[in-house]
């Protein structure tokens, strides 16, 4: 049976007026407010750094020395490498980009793996930074995607205070500056950050060392070994843009079969001097089958 509360309500004493009745605001908001105010005055103890409350801060863990406890616990290792760590990353994925006469080819695969089990087909590894200015994921996914939408925050500010666009090169530094500043704390990360600016069509390559090169072409992932295999052997600055288009698209399928960390789809941009182009998303499997007519064709005549 269902009660209801009325203003009628029969008490020894006589009626009660309504508002004897309201209920708190601290009920209301379920304990929310009383939470803030708990962690707001918790103190700390004396050998304990507080955690950070400040917004685009990174949470550090409670301990005596948080650099050690990351180093020892949350190590990143390459390949076959053991750190020692007790936390085991086991990462895979293809990414590339290369600049060529008429823009740049950026060229990604969607698989996003743990070990040998693949968690995802369809991960987005190409970061919109902004309408000029692209990046990519390769290593841990959470921190490629983070640090590179923070990167996106500080061009933003940048342009709203100085009135115009922020360069490739400015942005790749902010990034590296990001990167040195948490070095040694366990995030992986081994990006490439690529746009068009005043300067014409730029590519860098950050990771989570803090290291910032430039170059004409870069890979980044487990498969980066074979899709420079293919880019080695057919790259040349004065490509057309479907020859580019071609050649971003056949290295990472080449990657993503001989690789077996990397699959899925692959995204394809061309950005130029009007800004990035979102080409095409196409399905390797597809392309295996595309490719391997083509191969059968060659070998006949």
């Amino acid at each position: 049976h269902s009660c209801s509360l009325s203003a009628s309500f029969q008490h020894p004493s006589g009626f009660m007026n309504m508002n004897d009745f309201a209920i708190g605001s601290d009920i209301l908001d379920i304990g929310s407010r009383k939470c803030d105010l708990r962690r707001r005055n918790q103190i700390a103890p004396a050998d304990h750094p507080p955690f950070l409350e400040i917004p685009n801060e990174l949470p550090v863990p409670p301990v005596k020395n948080p650099a050690e406890f990351v180093r020892n616990n949350f190590a990143s290792a390459c390949g076959n490498a053991d750190a020692k760590q007790d936390v085991k990353f086991a990462k895979g994925t293809t990414t590339l980009a290369f600049k060529f006469n008429d823009g740049i080819i950026v060229s990604v695969d969607s698989r996003s793996t743990m070990g040998a089990y693949i968690a995802s087909g369809t991960v987005k590894k190409v970061i919109e930074i902004n309408p000029f200015l692209l990046g990519t994921m390769a290593g841990g996914a959470a921190d490629c995607s983070f640090w590179e939408r923070n990167l996106g925050t500080q061009c933003r500010l940048y342009e709203l205070r100085n009135g115009r666009r922020i360069s490739v090169a400015s942005a790749a530094q902010l990034l590296a500056n990001t990167m040195a500043s948490y070095r040694g704390y366990g995030l992986s990360m081994g990006t490439m950050i690529t746009g068009w600016d005043e300067t014409g069509p730029q590519l860098y390559y950050v990771d989570d060392d803090g290291t910032r090169l430039k170059g004409r072409y870069f890979s980044v992932g487990s498969g980066s070994t074979y899709a420079y295999g293919v880019l080695d052997t057919h790259y040349r600055p004065d490509l057309t843009v479907e020859e580019a288009i071609d050649l971003g698209k056949r290295a990472i399928y080449h990657a993503t079969h001989r690789d077996a960390y990397s699959g899925g789809i692959n995204n394809l941009y061309h950005v130029t001097a009007d800004g990035w182009k979102f080409i095409h998303a196409i399905d390797v499997n597809d392309m295996h089958y595309e490719f391997q007519e083509e191969k059968r064709n060659t070998m006949q005549e």
